[in-house]
């Protein structure tokens, strides 16, 4: 089934709808923003999904990982593990 998303990408000045499905990987998800947002922001070898302030496994669905239509996600540069948020 459809399901229509905002996608955030990190360094992008504005949010872009895309349609996904709830079958659909979070990794295919992520990628699909930085297609959509890559005539702004350069695509990043290696991204991070985060909804409501948690990191998502890229293999998992957006079913599985509680997606519903019209909600926020946004896709950033990964991280290193253990380093914390603005230091």
């Amino acid at each position: 089934m459809p399901l229509p998303l905002y996608g955030f990408r990190e360094g992008d000045s504005i949010g872009l709808l895309i349609v996904a499905d709830e079958q659909e990987t979070v990794g295919s998800l992520a990628q699909k923003l930085q297609e959509a947002a890559s005539i702004r922001v350069t695509p990043a070898e290696r991204v991070e999904l985060v909804y409501r302030n948690r990191l998502l496994d890229p293999s998992i669905t957006l079913s599985q990982a509680g997606l519903a239509a019209l909600d926020r996600f946004d896709v950033r540069e990964e991280r290193p593990r253990g380093i914390s948020e603005g230091r």
